[in-house]
């Protein structure tokens, strides 16, 4: 889909740059640290102010583990998992910060030792380079770290791990602001793209949001049409690696 056809679908929408968004034209919001996350929601998020008197106002038992403070906020040692920073926009002008615990992946082994010049070198047919370049570069080049989530998803079909991800990560930003919906677009278009490819991730909420923002019957259409366009980068990729697609042409 062109930029000028969607700008007309779009036109009287206040999601209108949230599709242009997911050509390049402009930039994400903000992304948390680039922690791995499931398909599954990635943990409690609490605000800052929250974390703090939580931590001021209950005493762990001497038994437990010791904890640190990470991103400002106290944490156990122990943990197994990653904490990471969110913004939410209030949608009274003001955003403030969230955490959550975010499950580690599996162990990165020899991949995070890797250049990103190597990783791209692998990421032609090596699904998981593909996914760990991604998430490597989802602050410094967000357009770039999209083709290699999706990219990691075609090279490993059934593991929509690495664009979920991306969706909760990247596109997490919520409220009433152009950024927050242009990230709900966002999220819609790779939720889509993910159960199109078997997911079952919840898009009822993405939905609820969008319509609330004001989009039409056609701006859903829209947005539709840039699931597809994932879907045929999928089977591109298929194609060209393997020889065959896990999507079938009549199915786009």
């Amino acid at each position: 889909m062109k930029h000028g056809r969607l700008a007309i679908a779009l036109a009287t929408l206040s999601v209108v740059s949230a599709a242009i968004l997911l050509r390049g034209t402009n930039e994400i919001p903000a992304p948390a640290a680039s922690a791995p996350a499931n398909t599954e929601p990635h943990g409690p998020v609490v605000d800052e102010a929250r974390a703090t008197a939580t931590a001021n106002s209950e005493q762990e038992p001497a038994e437990s583990a010791e904890t640190e403070v990470v991103l400002g906020v106290p944490v156990r040692k122990d943990r197994n998992c990653t904490v990471t920073r969110h913004y939410v926009d209030l949608g009274n002008g003001a955003v403030t910060a969230a955490y959550s615990c975010v499950p580690h992946d599996k162990a990165p082994g020899e991949y995070a030792q890797y250049s990103d010049e190597e990783l791209s070198v692998l990421a032609y047919s090596d699904a998981r380079a593909a996914s760990t370049l991604g998430k490597r570069l989802v602050e410094a080049d967000p357009q770039r770290a999209r083709r290699m989530l999706l990219r990691a998803v075609a090279l490993e079909p059934g593991n929509v791990e690495p664009v979920m991800w991306l969706a909760s990560q990247a596109y997490s930003l919520r409220g009433d602001s152009n950024a927050a919906r242009m990230a709900t677009a966002n999220a819609y278009v790779i939720t889509g793209t993910a159960r199109a490819l078997g997911s079952r991730a919840d898009i009822d909420w993405i939905v609820e949001d969008l319509r609330s923002a004001g989009l039409s019957d056609d701006g859903f259409a829209a947005l539709d049409r840039f699931v597809e366009q994932d879907l045929q980068t999928i089977r591109a990729i298929q194609l060209d690696v393997f020889g065959h697609s896990s999507i079938e042409e009549d199915l786009l």
